[in-house]
């Protein structure tokens, strides 16, 4: 079996290379190179950038509210079950065209609905504050029956008028 000449194969002709000197890689070959180190990374990450510690995903969470009516005098706050949490969405890098890809925020899959009475209301007003409690939750588009879209508030659920507190069953 004949040897193989590398150095004809990577440029015969060219001027040789002095003792250690490596030949630098055509474009492509570099081109090539970048991804074959960066596809294992991506491969391992799977995309999960949006799953860290930091950024919880997408799923129910225990949090407090707070209902309360103009008529009734106290507000009441209780704990229920929302929908909280990281939900990966993209940007178009040339903007073109094309109109903006929808941008999906944490929402309910399938929910229940649940009731409070708010005490002290005077007759005529109706006392029962119903609220939506998460059974499960999806990354999808805002629906406004049932969902506040409108983002992150520094103080959100504030009560103005004296606060009782609620344990639900």
């Amino acid at each position: 079996m004949p040897a193989l000449d590398l150095g004809a194969e990577l440029g015969a002709g060219t001027p040789a290379l002095g003792a250690g000197a490596t030949r630098p890689l055509p474009r492509s070959a570099w081109e090539e190179l970048i991804v074959l180190l960066l596809l294992p990374l991506l491969l391992l990450k799977g995309g999960s950038w949006g799953a860290s510690p930091l950024r919880p995903l997408c799923r129910p969470t225990n949090a407090t509210l707070a209902a309360e009516s103009d008529a009734c005098p106290v507000c009441v706050t209780f704990t229920t079950t929302i929908c909280a949490g990281y939900c990966p969405s993209m940007v178009r890098v040339i903007p073109a065209a094309l109109p903006p890809g929808p941008q999906l925020v944490c929402t309910y899959r399938e929910l229940s609905f649940s009731s409070i009475r708010l005490p002290g209301c005077p007759p005529g007003v109706d006392p029962v504050f119903s609220f939506p409690v998460a059974l499960s939750c999806t990354c999808g588009s805002c629906r406004l029956s049932h969902s506040d879209c409108g983002g992150p508030r520094a103080r959100p659920h504030l009560c103005t008028r004296p606060q009782l507190s609620l344990q639900l069953l």
